[in-house]
């Protein structure tokens, strides 16, 4: 009996109501005539009503079906038990040859094993006859296994005379592979066979191979086997044994590999390998990479792939020969291999692209060893000549001894560019990196002999700075060039390419200099001084911030290496900020967009002024602070000339603090002196002329540099003031305070009555 819940347990809030009445069906036309009967309304429904926002109920849900129960499936269970009951008798028959075999008669032990034997087998094919393939499993594997442990005892009793382990073995093979190939070739044929058919084969091999003297002859044989299995196996529509057989072949195909190239490589030559036959194996192995074809069939990449791998094993025995003839002779046979190759890559069809590409990718590799080492050993050549700047510029190279001809690197090169352009589609610009290669390669080529460093660094043009170092002139040649042409850049170009000339001009006019007075033999301060004058004349005239900027760096960079190297530093360092200085300064009176650099120009000037005045033993402040200060205060009263509407404090605050403030603070060290007395008729001038002109900063400089003075000299006497005087000082000021804020409260008081009476 069903329940049904009319309002919420908890809130009491009505879930169930009744319909609301429908005045026309919703399934009724409307141009329906009102005559015409109406059909029966429809039953009345309760619908839930939505509690608040709630989504309406969804319909119910139709009955859940019962969870899966975790476990082990139907399937498997047999498995398992027929799987454990086929251990139990093949441990129970091995229980029983060791245990039951000394007191049971050859009659009855024959008899046991046969029986055993024949009943497994028997039982096997009859359950694989109605389809209980798990149980047929598990027989025919103890049928199986029966059979071994029949030929075990039956060698134990004599019956089978073997003299060697490995003959036995073998037979245990043989049997085992007849047995299981039958199996396989029943109507329904099962998994075990397929399973221990490669296996019996593998234990024949075996023990065939362990006596025999000719491995290689063995191991063919066996790929061979393997291979007819798959290709038995494929024909039958089995599923298991082509890949067990395959991958038996693939095992014995390996093993063989080995044996063929070891057998290979220690007679590699022509008599060794096609006289005396020990290159037969290549051959023999380029065929049997074959075998998959006809194992798999139609399929056009297995094919390439074997096709590739077997004219590659090809081509690696007709050059095998070459490889015991020193370097120069093998890179040889890989460049005529590689042009042979590519010559057929060029012309094979479409169909089969990979096959001679991977001859040919094998050639290349075998022939890029020794150009490369070319290339690496001309490269230490060129960048090996001299210690920087300290060869002649006539300097030739001195190239190490050669281990092959020198003209293997370009012959490498033309080989590998025939190869390209039979073999890849020919990409964009393709001439201009020809061009590169074969310059390349030629200046690569010339640099394995003696030949001047000059002409090197000539045909790079201006990149031959990198090899130029070894001379000062090849350097300043080459730096000259370099100059020339950004300066030209910059001049005829006004696009990336003028930035980077920009970028580039400052350093080689700085290396141009000081390489130029490296030879002059010039000292390193002057050196550095004409680098800085240089390079901020270059500013000045060529306005841009990329060349700005790198000039100041490599400028400064200069200065600060040099400086600390000049017989005078304090002289040297006064020079480079005047000079220094006055550049900037320049920059900032010929260019209108440079205006703010004059307070920087101004600041290196007065470093320069107050270098030179410390040297010369002048140590008082007003000698460096003075100069600068009448600078600025001329400057002020010229803008307060040009702009009356300008205030005084913006003009005139500046100068007239950095002129007063260096003497106030020694006069407040020692107020008994010509300083502070001197100090407080500045302040008094400055005080007297600020009010006859009505200008705010000298009276406010003025009265704050007196007032200073005034107080310091009253301090040693305030000193001694008694304690009393400092309390009602103290008492006073707080009295006027209190009287000062009880004022103003009754006058805000007076002033909001005063507005109440107003209406």
């Amino acid at each position: 009996m069903t329940t049904t819940v009319d309002s919420c347990p908890r809130c009491g809030y009505v879930l169930l109501q009744p319909a609301p009445p429908f005045d026309q069906p919703f399934d009724q036309p409307v141009d329906q005539p009102v005559d015409q009967p109406a059909p029966p309304p429809p039953p009345v429904l309760s619908y839930a009503v939505p509690y608040r926002n709630a989504v309406p109920p969804a319909p119910p849900a139709a009955a859940a079906a019962p969870a899966a129960r975790a476990g082990l499936s139907a399937a498997s269970v047999p498995k398992l038990l027929l799987g454990l009951g086929a251990v139990c008798l093949l441990v129970a028959a091995v229980i029983f040859l060791a245990v039951a075999w000394s007191w049971l008669g050859i009659g009855g032990r024959t008899a046991v094993l046969v029986g055993l034997t024949a009943l497994s087998a028997v039982s096997a094919q009859w359950l694989a006859r109605r389809d209980l393939t798990i149980a047929a499993e598990a027989l025919t594997t103890v049928a199986l296994g029966l059979v071994v442990l029949d030929l075990v005892g039956a060698r134990d009793a004599g019956w089978l005379d073997f003299a060697t382990d490995r003959a036995f073995l073998t037979l245990v093979g043989a049997v085992l592979l007849v047995l299981s190939v039958a199996l396989c070739l029943q109507s329904s044929p099962l998994s075990v066979p397929q399973l221990t058919a490669p296996l019996g084969l593998g234990l024949a091999a075996l023990g065939i191979e362990i006596d025999t003297t000719h491995p290689r002859l063995v191991a063919t044989t066996c790929v061979l086997a393997f291979a007819a299995l798959a290709v038995l196996a494929t024909r039958r529509g089995l599923v298991v044994l082509p890949w067990t057989a395959a991958t038996g072949a693939a095992l014995h195909f390996v093993a063989l590999t080995g044996l063929v190239l070891t057998d290979a490589s220690e007679h590699p030559t022509l008599r060794g390998l096609w006289l005396e036959g020990h290159g037969v194996g290549l051959v023999v192995l380029a065929a049997l990479v074959l075998l998959p074809w006809a194992v798999v069939g139609e399929l056009d990449d297995l094919r390439q792939l074997v096709c590739a791998v077997s004219v590659s094993i090809l081509t690696f025995a007709a050059a095998l020969p070459v490889f015991d003839e020193g370097a120069t002779a093998v890179t040889l046979m890989a460049a005529v291999g590689s042009v042979a190759w590519a010559v057929v890559a060029g012309a094979a069809p479409p169909r089969w692209y990979a096959v001679p590409r991977v001859p040919l990718v094998g050639s290349l590799l075998v022939l890029a060893p020794v150009p490369v080492y070319l290339g690496g050993q001309s490269v230490a050549n060129l960048f090996s000549v001299a210690d920087p700047f300290t060869a002649d510029w006539r300097v030739r190279l001195h190239p190490e001894v050669h281990v092959a001809s020198p003209l293997l690197l370009p012959l490498a090169v033309a080989v590998v560019l025939l190869a390209w352009a039979l073999t890849v589609p020919r990409p964009p610009l393709v001439r201009y990196q020809l061009a590169g290669v074969v310059g390349l390669t030629v200046m690569l080529t010339a640099a394995q002999y003696p030949l001047p460093l000059a002409l090197f660094v000539a045909v790079l043009g201006p990149f031959g700075l990198v090899l130029a170092a070894p001379s000062a002139v090849l350097t300043l040649l080459v730096l000259g060039e370099i100059t020339l042409v950004a300066a030209y850049v910059m001049i005829r170009r006004n696009d990336g390419a003028a930035v980077v000339a920009g970028l580039v001009l400052p350093l080689a006019a700085a290396g141009l200099l000081w390489t130029g007075s490296h030879l002059l033999d010039l000292r390193v301060d002057r050196t550095s001084l004409l680098v800085l004058v240089a390079l901020g004349l270059l500013a000045v005239a060529v306005p841009r911030p990329e060349l700005a900027l790198v000039s100041v760096v490599a400028a400064a960079s200069g200065a600060l290496v040099s400086i600390p190297l000049a017989p005078d530093v304090s002289v040297s360092l006064a020079v480079h900020l005047t000079a220094a200085g006055a550049l900037v300064t320049a920059s900032a009176l010929v260019h209108r967009d440079h205006r703010a650099l004059s307070w920087l120009g101004g600041l290196l000037l007065a470093g320069a002024t107050w270098v030179r005045l410390y040297d010369v033993g002048v140590h008082a402040p007003e000698a460096y602070t003075l100069p600068a200060a009448l600078a600025l205060v001329a400057v002020g009263l010229h803008r307060l000339h040009r702009s009356p509407a300008l205030d005084s404090t913006t003009a005139l605050l500046p100068g007239l603090a950095l002129a007063l403030a260096p003497t106030l603070l020694w006069a407040l060290v020692d107020p008994l002196s010509t300083r502070a007395v001197l100090a407080g008729l500045a302040a008094l001038v400055l005080v007297l002329a600020g009010s006859v002109l009505r200008w705010s900063a000298p009276v406010v400089v003025g009265w704050s540099a007196g007032l200073a003075l005034v107080l310091r000299e009253l301090a040693p006497y305030a000193a001694q003031t008694p304690q009393w005087v400092l309390i009602g000082g103290a008492g006073a000021l707080l009295i006027t305070a209190g009287i000062s804020w009880e004022t103003q409260v009754r006058e805000l008081r007076r002033a909001a009555g005063y507005l109440g009476r107003l209406r």
